[in-house]
């Protein structure tokens, strides 16, 4: 009779809990998620504006927070809301604001914008900076989007570092890819 080998035990993998105001920061999460292929458990739950404390616990307890060795929350939202972003600062985790939308992570795929805008503006914007987004539906990023999306990832991080944090425009989305890219290291 074979002797069994003993198992190893497996470390418990960290857990991200990814908030998001709505499909379009859900969406860019799941690119990232693909793409990166992480040994952790990224989770992501469109909140909208009813986020709060309670509701962060609730969803941690429901995906087994306990079962993983550490868990990190990041709240992904658009900076256009004064209400949100002031109540986003006061929960636990990290929060992650593009302004004047999400939109903007976008453009800075392809350049640096110095100039306020508004949402409506950006995603005008984003439709005319390259043919990939001239179809552009917000919550949906097609293969090709995708793919500039991540080929430009590199470049996003810099521009987003060369805007003055938090003024429109801007975004800090950057940190979050940085947190990525220090769990595969």
């Amino acid at each position: 009779m074979r002797k069994r080998k003993n198992k190893q035990s497996r470390q418990p993998r960290k857990l991200f809990l990814v908030v998001c105001e709505g499909e379009t920061e859900e969406e860019y999460v799941g690119l990232l998620r693909s793409y990166f292929r992480l040994p952790i458990v990224i989770k992501t739950k469109v909140c909208g504006n009813a986020v709060n404390r309670r509701l962060v616990k609730q969803y941690l307890k429901e995906l087994g927070e306990e079962e993983y060795g550490e868990s990190k929350v990041f709240f992904i939202y658009d900076a256009d809301d004064p209400i949100i972003t002031y109540k986003l600062q006061t929960l636990p985790g990290k929060v992650i604001l593009s302004n004047p939308c999400f939109e903007f992570w976008y453009i800075l795929h392809s350049k640096v914008s110095w100039h306020a805008l508004s949402s409506a503006d950006t995603v005008r914007l984003l439709r005319q900076i390259n043919p990939v987004w001239k179809g552009y539906k917000k919550g949906v990023l097609t293969l090709e989007q995708g793919k500039y999306l991540l080929e430009r990832m590199n470049s996003a991080c810099e521009n987003a570092e060369k805007l003055k944090w938090h003024e429109n425009p801007s975004s800090n989305m950057n940190i979050f890819i940085e947190d990525l890219k220090s769990e595969n290291s």
